[in-house]
Order: C-alpha cells, then structure tokens, then sequence
C-alpha cells in the first residue's frame, strides 16, 4: 500500500502540478520523500531528520499562532496529522491561509473520528483504555468529523474541493486497502482546500423571533 506522504504528494499534484514554493507542516517525524520540484520549505517544532531535497526548515511552535513567512508566499502547503495535535487548530489554519497565495491549495489528513475501529474504542472505552496508543491520550487534543473540517474550513476562507480515503484494516487481519474515493471508511482522511474567499469571524445563537443570528467574534 502507499504511504499516507505519498498519497498526500499525489492529491497536491494532481490538482496543482506546477506548484513551485511548497510548505511542508510538521515535517519531522515523517519527512516526505514525494514532494518533487520546484522549492520545498518546512516547519514543525524540532528541525531533524529533513531531507536534503528540502530548500530551507525553521523551527515553529504551531501552537504559537505564527508561520514566519510573508502573506501569499506558498503555492501550496502539505500537512500530515498535526491538526489534531495543536491547541488551536483555526489559528493554525488561518495561519496557512495567510502564508498562501490567492488560489493556493492545503493538502492535509486528519483521522476519521468515525472509522470503524474508533467507534469500537470509543464504545468499549473501558476495555481498551489501556491498550490504545499513547497518542491518543497524550497528544491528540482535536478530532474532526467531515462536517467540522468544513465548517472550519469556510470559517477560514478555504473552499473544501476534494477528500481522499488513506486507509482500511480489518483489526487482527492482513486485509487493508485505501478506500480512496470512499473516506467516510478510512481511519485517515485527506483534505484538500483552496484559498477562495475571505475569513468569516461569526459565531451564532438562536432567537425565537429572529432565527440563527450571526454575531461578530475573533477566533484568533
């Protein structure tokens, strides 16, 4: 089976295959060895382990609300599974869609709350809670449906265009494919987003007279 790195390297390319200036999210623990061409820039909160195609890393905590690059400076950016670790992931996104030229594309994955297997782990809390990964416990402070990603993402000023399926396992089993065109039963979910619009910062209540009311806020 693919790597989720190369299947994230593929969806950016085949809907942007002349991106030159490319940012790559949380680079550390699985550096992309798919991202081609043009010049190839990372962040994440330690700089090892980059590989030698990359042109430049810098050290960023993304939970600090701040990429230090200029506004639109990407073509695109790659993020692997990092949504779920930060504070603060609508910052972090509006963050990226700064650092994005008019029209640029996000490529990211995020885990399916919904896949089979979470829902078993969720229902049987109890019984698996102390046989799941660490991670889940100690960095995963997010989880987002298929709905939340587009929420966030109009919020932000992204258009939702494409969503691509990364995995399938059966449990105890070698059966396991990529559900690509079918995310909905995949643990790991792809993303793809462009810069289309503009930040809406608007939350909502309900009046009985008036309906859902839209009142301005900042979210970040």
């Amino acid at each position: 089976m693919k790597s989720k790195g190369q299947l994230i390297a593929e969806t950016l390319y085949a809907v942007y295959p002349d991106a030159e200036k490319v940012l790559d999210v949380g680079y550390a623990q699985n550096p992309s060895l798919y991202l081609k061409g043009g010049e190839i820039y990372g962040i994440d909160i330690v700089t090892d382990n980059h590989p030698a195609s990359y042109k430049e890393v810098r050290q960023v905590d993304l939970n600090d609300g701040h990429i230090p690059y200029d506004d639109g400076f990407f073509d695109a950016v790659t993020m692997g599974c990092v949504l779920a670790h930060v504070a603060n992931p609508i910052q972090l996104l509006s963050e990226l869609y700064r650092v994005l030229k008019p029209n640029g594309v996000l490529v990211f994955s995020t885990p399916n709350p919904n896949y089979y297997w979470e829902n078993v782990l969720n229902i049987f809390f109890h019984h698996f809670k102390h046989r799941v990964c660490k991670a889940k416990w100690v960095e995963h402070f997010q989880s987002f449906t298929r709905y939340n990603v587009r929420t966030l993402a109009d919020r932000v000023g992204f258009t939702l265009e494409n969503e691509v399926g990364v995995s399938f396992r059966l449990v105890k089993t070698k059966f396991a494919f990529h559900p690509l065109k079918y995310p909905g039963f995949a643990y790991e979910i792809i993303y793809v987003l462009r810069k289309t619009g503009e930040p809406k910062l608007y939350t909502t209540y309900e009046d009985r007279e008036k309906g859902i009311v839209k009142v301005p806020t900042k979210f970040f």
